[in-house]
C-alpha cells in the first residue's frame, strides 16, 4: 500500500486535479508541472479544465501557471523511484520501489507507446502524479497498476512472478507528445516560394 506523508520539499509538487465540464468533480487524479505554463496528467481523467492536447498514450497537457517547475530526465532501470500523488481520500501518498527494465504496451491502438514499470505501490487517484528518482528529478507520471491476473492476461513471463506492477509514462514518451503538441499548435510556415516581379 502507498503510505501517507506530510509535506516534503521535493515531493510537494503533485497537483490535485478534478474532471470538469459535464462531470464536474466526479473524477479526481494528480498532475505535475511540465513547464511554467503547462502541467501534465493522464488523459483517462476527462474534461480537465484548461486541457490543450491529448497524446497517443495516456497523457494530456493543460494550462497551469507555476513559478517553479521540477527538473525532468530519463529513468534508469534498477534505480530507486517514488511515485507521489493523492488517493481517493484526498491524502498525499507515496510509494517507493525500483524501476524495472520491463516496458509494456497497454493498448495497441496507441501505436508504439511504451510504458515504464516499477515495483513500488500505487493507488487509485495517483494517476498523473510524478514519479521521482532519488535525485529529485521527475522521470515520468503514474498511469496505472497491474495485478497478477492483469499481468497474466498480457502474457509477460518476465513479469509473471510480480504480485503487482506500477505503470508509468516515462519522460521520453511525454516529451515526444509535447513536441507533437507544439508542432500542431505552431505549424512550421514554409518559406515564400514566389519571386518579386520586375
Amino acid at each position: 500500500m502507498p503510505t501517507a506523508f506530510t509535506q516534503d520539499p521535493v515531493y510537494d509538487q503533485a497537483i490535485l486535479i478534478h474532471s470538469g465540464g459535464p462531470l464536474p468533480y466526479m473524477l479526481m487524479g494528480t498532475a505535475v508541472q511540465w513547464n511554467e505554463d503547462y502541467a501534465v496528467t493522464v488523459k483517462h481523467i476527462p474534461y480537465v479544465p484548461g486541457a490543450v492536447f491529448q497524446g497517443q498514450g495516456d497523457v494530456q497537457f493543460f494550462r497551469h501557471k507555476a513559478n517553479g517547475v521540477p527538473l525532468w530526465r530519463t529513468y534508469r532501470p534498477g534505480e530507486a523511484v517514488t511515485a507521489v500523488g493523492y488517493n481517493s481520500l484526498y491524502m498525499s501518498v507515496k510509494g517507493s520501489g525500483h524501476a524495472m527494465s520491463a516496458m509494456v504496451r497497454l493498448d495497441t491502438k496507441e501505436g508504439n507507446v511504451m510504458y515504464g514499470t516499477h515495483d513500488g505501490p500505487t493507488a487509485k487517484g495517483m494517476s498523473g502524479g510524478p514519479v521521482f528518482a532519488e535525485d529529485g528529478k521527475v522521470v515520468g507520471i503514474t498511469v496505472a497498476f497491474l495485478t497478477q491476473s492483469d499481468l497474466a492476461a498480457i502474457k509477460r513471463p518476465d513479469l509473471a512472478n510480480q504480485p503487482r506492477v506500477s505503470i508509468f509514462m516515462p519522460y521520453a514518451e511525454i516529451n515526444r507528445e509535447w513536441n507533437r503538441y507544439l508542432a500542431q499548435a505552431k505549424p512550421a510556415t514554409p518559406e515564400p516560394t514566389h519571386l518579386a516581379s520586375r
